[in-house]
C-alpha cells in the first residue's frame, strides 16, 4: 500500500478476516504471510516464524472461544496522519479504531500505529499500542 493510512487499512482488513471468518489452516498461513508483509523488518525479527504462527493461532483460538469478532475498523483520515523524522528514518503515526463484538456487546478500542518507511520507500508497521497507554505517559 502506498500510504501509512492504506497500510493500516489493509492491516484492519486482514485482522477482520483472522477474527471473524472461517478458513482452512492453509488459508490462515497465507493470511499470516500477507499480514507479515506489512510489518517492519525489526518487528518481524522479534519472533521466529514458528513463534509468530503459534502466537497467532493462540490469539485466534482465544478470540473465537470468547466469541469475539472484529466487526469494523476505521483508520484516521489522511489529514490526521502525523509524519516525522527521527534516527535517519521517516515515520508516521496514526490512529485506528477497532469495533469488537462479543455476541450483543460492542467494544471500541483506539490503537495508535507507528510506521517506518523502509529502504525501498514502503511504509511498514513498526508497532502499535492502545491509545490509552499513550495518554498515561
Amino acid at each position: 500500500p502506498p500510504s501509512p493510512r492504506e497500510v493500516v487499512k489493509y492491516f484492519g482488513e486482514l485482522t477482520q478476516c483472522f477474527y471473524g471468518e472461517d478458513y482452512s489452516e492453509e488459508e490462515q498461513q497465507e493470511l499470516a504471510m500477507q499480514i507479515q508483509k506489512l510489518y517492519d523488518e525489526e518487528l518481524v525479527a522479534n519472533k521466529t516464524q514458528q513463534q509468530y504462527l503459534e502466537d497467532l493461532q493462540w490469539d485466534i483460538t482465544n478470540m473465537k472461544e470468547q466469541k469475539l469478532v472484529v466487526s469494523s475498523y476505521s483508520p484516521s483520515s489522511s489529514t490526521d496522519v502525523e509524519y516525522f523524522s527521527q534516527d535517519g528514518y521517516n515515520w508516521a503515526r496514526l490512529h485506528c479504531t477497532f469495533t469488537m463484538r462479543q455476541e450483543t456487546n460492542v467494544t471500541v478500542t483506539d490503537q495508535i500505529f507507528v510506521l517506518r518507511k523502509d529502504k525501498l520507500g514502503h511504509w511498514k508497521i513498526y508497532g502499535w499500542k492502545p491509545a490509552e497507554e499513550e495518554n498515561q505517559n
